[in-house]
């Protein structure tokens, strides 16, 4: 991956007004349609990122607020053979410009995930989840607590105190370890509200979506959430794999990868 221009861009084009110009949006690419190769983006046609690799994720560029047209290309390719060509509209904060869905069935677009940031707060996180993995049902996300001191402190708080979870979305296992449902529900093409929770190490789980948010797990992965951090965990690839992307492109296989932003 080659990121052009450093980490701000004076992009002339675009429908920026002079208050606006005043004002500045990070924004940066995610590469999470699983039968596209390495991409290319380009901003108002100007190329800003080159060989974005399939789960990567590209540093922030700054930009001045305002209408962009954003344009994802086949690595090496011109923008005129574009497979996503979409107009975006970015206010000030943090963006991500997600490729989801596939090329094979022309279903691949952009998903713009916006992602808050706590600043220095000591202890606590931001976790968001997106659903991009076409074959993949509705999931849950639960995220059982692997921090000892923490599931005492949490056993014994009055449910309606932890984090303002309902009760209905906090249990123990039989070890005696809190597991959190984070998301409920959440379907291919979709991002989960924001979620502040404490930073300490977790085991993620990702569910078939049930009511009770116990459904078979079918992906599985470690998370130590560091303080004043927002992640934004990407459930990507295929439950079952094609065996022509397979054979074209190897493995992409159903599993979790990760944006932080601080």
């Amino acid at each position: 991956m080659k990121l052009l221009g450093g980490g701000a861009l004076a992009l002339g084009a675009g429908t920026q007004t002079a208050a606006a110009q005043q004002q500045t949006a990070r924004v940066r690419a995610v590469h999470a349609s699983p039968d596209a190769p390495a991409v290319d983006v380009y901003i108002d046609g100007e190329l800003v990122l080159e060989g974005l690799e399939f789960q990567g994720v590209s540093p922030y560029l700054s930009v001045p607020t305002g209408t962009y047209q954003v344009a994802v290309t086949p690595a090496g390719a011109s923008e005129e053979e574009a497979v996503i060509d979409a107009e975006v509209s970015l206010q000030k904060g943090n963006y991500s410009l997600a490729a989801i869905g596939q090329v094979t069935d022309g279903s691949i677009r952009p998903l713009v995930v916006r992602t808050p940031v706590l600043g220095q707060v000591q202890g606590l996180s931001v976790a968001q989840a997106v659903h991009a993995a076409p074959d993949a049902p509705p999931v849950d996300v639960t995220a059982v607590v692997e921090n000892e001191q923490l599931n005492r402190q949490l056993q014994m708080l009055p449910p309606e105190l932890v984090m303002g979870i309902p009760e209905s979305q906090l249990r123990f296992t039989d070890e005696g370890q809190a597991e959190l449902t984070l998301i409920d529900g959440l379907s291919f093409g979709n991002v989960s509200d924001t979620l502040v929770v404490p930073a300490t190490q977790y085991t993620l789980q990702i569910r078939a979506a049930t009511p009770g948010n116990d459904g078979d797990v079918v992906a599985s992965v470690p998370a130590a959430l560091e303080g004043g951090v927002s992640y934004t965990a990407y459930a990507s690839g295929y439950l079952e794999p094609p065996q022509e992307v397979v054979d074209e492109l190897g493995n992409r296989d159903f599993e979790l990868f990760f944006a932080t932003t601080q």
